[in-house]
């Protein structure tokens, strides 16, 4: 049984990967997976909740994707992890992870309580993610609080940019102001 829940969660997440969350009804997902809605009922309790475990998912594949530094050797710059984020972010293959998340971000002003519910939980991940960058970085707790915040919303601002632009993003000069940003809060080695 948990096996057939896998496999259909499986086949949930490719779906919303390729087709995104606005279009996800259970009737056709359940055509397309070969079952019923019933049984998606039976195994995820809810739409909601199918889309809060998708959502899940994709934040878990770009956390652990997500470029760490060793505090023992941290870069001269952290332009070099800041260029790194750039890498997963605008890698073809993040896309539908991405795209996805941000499809939560902006269901969940919206949305019923478990959809911003889910949305708050990704961005605490990433968040979380980040301020363990920075304090790999050396950034003292007093300039990570705001710290945190301003880069994560710069990436993410940057990646929303490069998903819907005709041409690629050019964000050099953003990343190095931010490294500058940064580097000049870590505290001396």
């Amino acid at each position: 049984m948990a096996d057939r829940r896998d496999d259909l969660f499986d086949g949930a997440t490719a779906w919303a990967f390729e087709h995104g969350l606005g279009p996800l009804s259970l009737r056709p997902l359940a055509a397309a997976l070969g079952t019923s809605d019933r049984m998606l009922l039976y195994y995820f309790g809810s739409k909601d909740q199918l889309v809060v475990d998708i959502a899940a998912r994709a934040a878990d594949l770009l956390v652990a994707t997500m470029p760490t530094v060793d505090p023992a050797r941290p870069p001269r710059s952290a332009k070099v992890w800041l260029d790194a984020c750039w890498s997963l972010y605008s890698d073809p293959g993040a896309r539908p992870a991405l795209s996805l998340l941000f499809e939560l971000d902006a269901l969940g002003t919206r949305g019923p309580g478990s959809l911003r519910d889910a949305a708050r939980l990704v961005a605490d991940r990433w968040l979380g993610s980040v301020d363990d960058a920075l304090v790999a970085l050396a950034v003292p707790a007093r300039a990570r609080t705001g710290l945190t915040h301003v880069v994560a919303a710069s990436l993410v601002g940057l990646a929303i940019d490069a998903l819907v632009a005709d041409e690629p993003a050019r964000p050099g000069p953003a990343l190095a102001l931010l490294a500058r940003i940064i580097d000049a809060e870590r505290r001396p080695r």
